[in-house]
């Protein structure tokens, strides 16, 4: 078997490298990120570091892994030969494979056919070898292709040993043994939605072609059945937002892709394009899919694009409306194509909505900061009312009119100008009561403050609110925007689990 990879390999290293654009399915966008070399074995990202394989293939020491970040591309590991998958472990330690060791034809080598933890990845600035951090002794693993960090610690790493004689083996530091066998070429591992195994595998036919399939397995190895089979090849595998299984190495050397496994099975393409898709790794904080790519210097970036426009919904001002030049009149942060004011920015904007679970009913809302509008004509709430916007969450009118003893509800005029809004019949979209104080010492400046408790809001926790609005009169410009999706320091949005609460500030 082994020298039929081994043959595998050099068809794969001799072939010339042509590849087509790459072209995402539609709702998505394809970017790339510019590598200092050939990219090679794995890629996982953390904020804004990525850790990426570089090198020639299948050179005995000539593979290192850099780190991509705000400071330029870091080498933090050199001497490796051929490596396989990447896993990040909550530690910061990287866990990388190499498929090659004195033997197997990349010549004489230090170490290899084993996984490896490399210390501090993410914020370590000298190097370290390969040989010195093997978690198990080198040959071990002869044929590691991808390694997954299991809850509790463990490292798994699939050994694509061929037809019948792949595995996937469990590794503690000095010691491995084997989880799952009967295996053919398996390759990646992922953590579905529900805390169970996703393995791809894949069978190597007479005239060198992969059938593929996705095989699904309790954490200590017990089959539960298979996902999807017949896939035309098999390579790595990740886990998106929705659920789906991102697989890779899917069509022939020269035409291949990346496709989406949803939990039932049904298969769609992600990105076509690739000369061979390998490693691939989904980043939840950007919605988006890392790839590798034979032979090339970048990563394709696959990100949710909802509106078409070729801008990553992580960095589009304007989501869900089309705007690919990112206008933004009055440097809101909002794109002119969805701002629905074109006032002025929020300053000291603070939001939260709270109690989120269930039962539905009791949801709070509290959004207040300060906007500068226009002197004349002056605010007035009883005429124009009020509207507040939270971006996916609520769009809430509240009306004009003076308060109603009767009801108790209505805007009042308080000292020096100010106004509250109080609703005694349950609140408009949860919202019960506003207040608009205008400044004594700048003119234009108003404070507001927006409350509410008895609310439903249904919250995306994928997609959190990244806007909320403030709109008194819109064509006199009376009116102001926060955004909470620009880069730090700018103000963003979190989800605090235990609270069921999401924050803004």
């Amino acid at each position: 078997m082994r020298r039929i990879l081994g043959t595998l390999v050099a068809l794969l290293l001799a072939a010339p490298v042509v590849r087509a654009a790459v072209v995402a399915a539609p709702g998505y966008a394809v970017r790339t990120i510019t590598t200092p070399d050939t990219v090679e074995g794995g890629v996982v990202r953390q904020g804004d570091a990525i850790l990426v394989g570089q090198g020639p293939g299948f050179t005995a020491g000539a593979q290192t892994i850099v780190r991509l970040d705000a400071g330029g591309p870091t080498t933090i590991a050199t001497g490796f030969n051929s490596l396989g998958g990447f896993d990040l472990a909550p530690d910061g330690t990287l866990y990388v494979v190499d498929n090659c060791f004195t033997g197997d034809g990349c010549g004489t080598t230090a170490t290899g056919d084993t996984v490896y933890a490399i210390p501090d990845a993410l914020t370590r600035t000298t190097a370290v070898t390969a040989a010195g951090h093997e978690v198990v002794a080198s040959g071990t693993i002869p044929f590691a292709g991808d390694v997954f960090v299991a809850p509790g610690g463990a490292a798994l790493v699939s050994d694509a040993g061929g037809n019948g004689a792949g595995r996937v083996v469990k590794v503690v530091p000095g010691m491995a043994t084997d989880l799952i066998g009967g295996l053919d070429l398996v390759g990646g591992i992922t953590l579905a939605a529900d805390g169970t195994l996703r393995i791809v595998d894949a069978f190597l036919n007479p005239d060198f072609s992969t059938t593929g399939k996705v095989l699904e397995y309790q954490l200590d190895g017990t089959l539960l059945g298979t996902l999807v089979s017949g896939l035309n090849g098999g390579f790595a595998a990740a886990t998106d937002g929705a659920g789906n299984v991102l697989v890779s190495g899917i069509g022939s050397f020269g035409s291949s892709k990346v496709i989406a496994v949803a939990p039932d099975g049904s298969v769609n393409d992600r990105a076509t394009g690739f000369s061979f898709s390998s490693d691939v790794f989904f980043d939840a904080a950007r919605d988006e899919a890392l790839v590798l790519d034979f032979g090339v210097t970048d990563i394709a970036a696959i990100c949710r694009d909802q509106d078409g426009d070729g801008v990553c919904d992580a960095d589009d001002d304007c989501p869900l409306v089309a705007n690919p030049d990112q206008a933004d009149a009055d440097g809101d942060g909002i794109g002119d194509a969805c701002d629905p004011c074109t006032g002025t920015a929020i300053t000291g904007a603070k939001l939260a909505l709270g109690k989120l679970g269930a039962p539905a009913g009791d949801d709070t809302l509290a959004f207040k900061g300060r906007m500068t509008v226009p002197v004349a004509p002056a605010i007035d709430p009883l005429t124009t009312g009020v509207r507040v916007l939270v971006d996916g969450v609520l769009d809430a009118t509240i009306p004009g009119g003076a308060f109603d003893p009767a009801t108790k509800t209505g805007w009042k005029v308080k000292k020096n100008g100010a106004f509250a809004y109080h609703n005694g019949e349950g609140g408009i979209l949860g919202i019960a009561k506003v207040a608009l104080k205008p400044s004594s010492q700048t003119p234009g400046l108003v404070q507001f403050a927006v409350g509410g408790k008895t609310g439903s809001y249904a919250v995306d926790l994928a997609h959190l609110p990244r806007q909320a609005t403030l709109i008194l009169a819109a064509a006199a410009g009376q009116c102001g925007d926060a955004g909470f999706a620009g880069p730090p320091p700018a103000p963003v949005c979190v989800y605090k689990a235990k609270r069921a609460k999401v924050q803004c500030k």
